[in-house]
């Protein structure tokens, strides 16, 4: 039997659409491999990119007793932190670069698709549909193709028409990546035999602010996965619940169900229905419980002043950069400081212009730090303060906790600032605050800390587990690229009416052709 030839490529960025355009330079910063470069990273000990890529390689090796029982043909494979819409002529051309590598691999007997599934170009809502019908119509007809996708993308008709089978996370954070890899190659597996699965699709007039999101116990979200994941049988091979992403604001948003069945669309489309039919009775639950600034500086004012009161964790889920923020808002670090917050430690506040100065002057001088000198986004408002410098370092670090987990990390050029007995780690390279290591590999000991404060949406739930209880975990209102509060944005092609935006939003099953 012929050694199976399977092409490895993929496309991902989560697009905020608020914030500023992205292009190369975005991507060449974060993640961009052209040929083997893909596999050299999957298997490596602590690889840099997406785990899911790791989970199909490790289980394509076990399925076909190792690495030279089938033939990875990996093509080219780019991402960059969340961001704006991506530049026309970059993704332009990477489409036709990756047609090319791809038409010159033919022929290929599978391809899997390594994607986020949220992006916007300046040009199109559905860049990510473009990648789609660009490998169908490059491989043919008759080729199975596999594509694992966040939770937090936006099905296009265009992608389901174009990839047998989307397999979205059923983890948020994100901790369930290599297993979806692995769940793509043993369903690529049952194609490569002759399978053609079926799928149906329900997308719900419900976009879920991003906080309500969670798939921990007690969550909405976690319900309606669990709910999905026990329809699973020898009939039904995927449900994917998919929340999409709402910032990057396009006429595919809203709530969506993928339901795939081996042999039966109709058993597919039911349990769509059935699951849709559940998540919009649920509809209310899907409210943000934040607190406000001056709730969170009076909690932590209190924790540095009485020991005998449990640390706490703040959370910035209006700046995350994992949805497209800056990064650099200073509201939360300039009310604590003002009001003499101590024994408190901030990750991560992106200012490459703070590092060079603060890296200039180094460990120990005390600088006039100036916070978004070098920042033209209006939210990112500056911020002076007298700061010593702790620590300078290179940025590279090994994560041993959440989605940073045995990966290699790199925050680029970073230091430690105390402003005030306010530890702030100031990076270079744009990024959310995943994990605890993003403290502890800065020489900051979290457990000195009587206070926290994390620039991240929700995915630092997972670094931080260790840590903190969910009780001592608050998340702050304040402004921000990525607001839960979603009445503050101008949204234009959002599909309106939509809850929670529109309250009197009605949607029924009957609807369904």
């Amino acid at each position: 039997m012929a050694v199976k030839r399977i092409a490895v490529l993929g496309f991902s960025l989560e697009s905020n659409r608020f914030s500023p355009d992205c292009g190369e330079a975005d991507f060449r910063e974060r993640s961009f491999l052209v040929g083997d470069e893909i596999s050299l990273d999957a298997r490596a000990e602590a690889p840099v990119h997406d785990t899911s890529m790791c989970g199909f390689y490790a289980e394509m090796d076990r399925l076909h007793g190792g690495p030279d029982g089938w033939q990875a043909v990996p093509i080219r494979f780019i991402a960059s932190m969340p961001a704006g819409p991506v530049e026309e002529a970059f993704f332009n051309q990477f489409i036709a670069d990756t047609r090319a590598d791809l038409t010159a691999a033919l022929p290929v007997d599978g391809v899997y698709i390594c994607e986020h599934g949220g992006a916007i170009a300046t040009h199109t809502h559905d860049p990510d549909g473009v990648v789609f019908e660009m490998v169908r119509q490059t491989v043919g007809p008759d080729v199975p193709i596999v594509a694992t996708l966040d939770l937090h993308c936006n099905i296009s008709d265009e992608m389901q028409a174009a990839v047998n089978l989307m397999i979205g996370y059923r983890s948020n954070p994100h901790i369930d990546q290599f297993e979806r890899g692995q769940e793509a190659a043993n369903a690529l597996q049952e194609m490569l035999a002759g399978l053609r699965p079926y799928s149906y699709r329900v997308r719900l007039p419900l976009v879920a602010p991003s906080t309500t999101q969670l798939t921990a116990d007690g969550y909405p979200y976690g319900d309606l996965i669990k709910r999905g994941q026990e329809k699973i049988d020898d009939e039904i091979m995927n449900v994917s619940a998919v929340t999409g992403f709402a910032f990057a604001d396009t006429p595919k948003n809203g709530l969506t169900i993928i339901v795939t069945a081996r042999t039966d669309p109709a058993a597919a489309k039911q349990v769509a229905i059935d699951l849709a039919t559940a998540a919009w009775a649920d509809r209310e639950r899907y409210v943000p419980a934040l607190i406000s600034l001056d709730d969170a500086v009076n909690k932590a004012l209190a924790v540095a002043a009485d020991a005998a009161l449990p640390a706490l964790l703040f959370a910035d889920p209006a700046d995350n950069p994992g949805g497209g923020g800056r990064g650099n808002t200073a509201y939360i670090l300039e009310a604590f400081h003002r009001a003499g917050v101590t024994n408190c430690a901030l990750t991560p506040f992106f200012d490459a212009a703070l590092v060079a100065q603060a890296t200039a002057a180094g460990e120990g001088a005390v600088i006039q730090a100036e916070f978004n000198r070098a920042e033209t986004q209006p939210l990112s408002l500056p911020y002076s303060a007298p700061a010593t410098v702790i620590r300078v370092s290179d940025g590279a670090f090994i994560g041993g906790f959440g989605m940073a987990a045995g990966k290699t990390m790199n925050t680029g050029p970073t230091v430690v600032l105390d402003v005030g007995g306010i530890l702030v780690v100031v990076i270079s390279r744009r990024q959310q605050g995943l994990s605890s290591d993003y403290f502890t590999a800065f020489g900051i000991d979290t457990a000195a800390m009587r206070s926290l404060v994390v620039k991240s949406r929700g995915h630092f739930r997972a670094g931080f587990k260790h840590l903190f209880d969910p009780e001592h975990i608050h998340e702050i209102d304040v402004p921000g690229l990525t607001s839960p509060i979603l009445s503050r944005f101008d949204w234009q092609y959002l599909p309106r009416p939509v809850y929670p935006l529109d309250q009197n939003t009605q949607w029924s099953p009957t609807a369904i052709d």
